[in-house]
C-alpha cells in the first residue's frame, strides 16, 4: 500500500500543494498519494483522530499552523521557536513529529537574489509567517538591522519583542516610504492586495526607488502590485510560489527521510517538475 499524504487547511482549494507534491513523486519514482481537506479552525486534531485511512504525514497551513504545534509530540526547532508548524510526521510508534519548513523556504527563496546577507531588512506583517521570516533572517544575516510594518500595535510588538530574543536588532517601522527604500530585503508576509493601494501610490512617485529585494509570500494573484512597483524600479523580485516550492521540498525530504536536512536524489530535476506542475 503507497503511502499517504495532504494538505489541511482553510479554505483550501485554492492550494498548489497537490500539484507540486505529485509532480516531486513522480521524479522521485514513488507511489505515493497526496490529497487536500478543507479543516477549519479547532478541527485539526478531530480530523486526523476520524480518518477512515491512516495517512504518513501531512502539509498543514492556515489556520491550523497553532493547532498542529500543540499536536505533535516533539517539534523541530524552527516550530518550537515560532510556535507554528506546517508539517506533521507520523512515526511507526503513532506519534507525531512537528516541523516548521517555511523558514528555509524563505532563506532558499531569497539567496539566490541577494548579492551578500542583507544589513537592512524590512517585515511586512505580524502574523504567523512574520515569525518565521523573523528566524530566517537571524539564520541568513544575523546582523541585519530589522524594521517592522504591521498595523497591529499589540502583535507587532510582541513580534519585535521575538525578533530580539533572536539576536536581532530590531525596531518598527514609522516610515514605509523610508524604510523599503533603505532595505536590501523587503519580506511582505500579509495577504493578497494588502500592499496594493500604496504600491499604487508609490507607482507615481518616479524620484522613489526600492533598496532591494522583495519577497511578496502572497502569490495568487500574480504578480502582485508590489511586485509590479518593484519590477518597474527595476528591483529583483521573488514570488511566494518559491517559498512554497521550497518549504515542500523539505517536507518531501522529511517524509522521505525524516530530516529536512537529507537532500533528495536528483533534487535538481525534483524543482524543476515542481516549478514546471506551476507554470514556472
Amino acid at each position: 500500500m503507497s503511502n499517504r499524504y495532504a494538505v489541511l487547511g482553510s479554505p483550501i482549494g485554492h492550494s498548489k500543494s497537490p500539484s507540486i507534491h505529485l509532480a516531486a513523486y513522480r521524479v522521485l519514482g514513488l507511489d505515493w498519494e497526496y490529497g487536500r481537506a478543507d479543516v477549519p479552525k479547532g478541527s485539526l486534531r478531530k480530523f486526523i483522530h476520524d480518518l477512515d485511512r491512516p495517512v504518513d504525514g501531512l502539509s498543514v497551513t492556515m489556520p491550523l499552523k497553532e493547532e498542529a504545534t500543540k499536536f505533535a509530540s516533539v517539534l523541530d526547532e524552527s516550530a518550537r521557536l515560532t510556535g507554528a508548524t506546517n508539517t506533521l510526521a507520523k512515526q511507526e510508534d503513532g506519534t507525531w513529529l512537528g516541523f516548521n519548513t517555511d523558514v528555509f523556504g524563505i532563506v532558499k527563496a531569497v539567496e539566490d537574489s541577494l548579492t551578500s546577507a542583507p544589513k537592512k531588512t524590512v517585515i511586512i506583517g505580524s502574523g504567523a509567517t512574520a515569525y518565521s521570516a523573523v528566524v530566517a533572517v537571524a539564520r541568513m544575516a544575523p546582523n541585519s538591522r530589522l524594521k517592522i510594518s504591521a498595523r497591529n500595535r499589540k502583535t507587532r510588538k510582541e513580534l519585535m519583542h521575538f525578533a530580539r530574543q533572536q539576536g536581532l536588532k530590531a525596531s518598527r517601522v514609522y516610515s514605509f516610504v523610508n524604510a523599503v527604500g533603505h532595505a536590501e530585503l523587503t519580506i511582505s508576509t500579509v495577504p493578497a492586495h494588502a500592499l496594493d493601494e500604496q504600491a499604487l501610490r508609490l507607482m507615481e512617485v518616479s524620484t522613489w526607488t526600492p533598496g532591494g529585494v522583495l519577497l511578496d509570500v502572497a502569490y495568487d494573484p500574480w504578480p502582485s502590485k508590489a511586485a509590479e512597483l518593484w519590477v518597474k524600479r527595476e528591483k529583483p523580485v521573488v514570488s511566494g510560489i518559491e517559498m512554497l516550492i521550497w518549504q515542500a521540498v523539505a517536507q518531501i525530504r522529511i517524509f522521505r527521510s525524516g530530516s529536512p536536512a537529507n537532500e533528495l536524489p536528483n533534487e535538481v530535476a525534483v524543482v524543476a517538475a515542481m516549478r514546471h506542475a506551476v507554470g514556472l
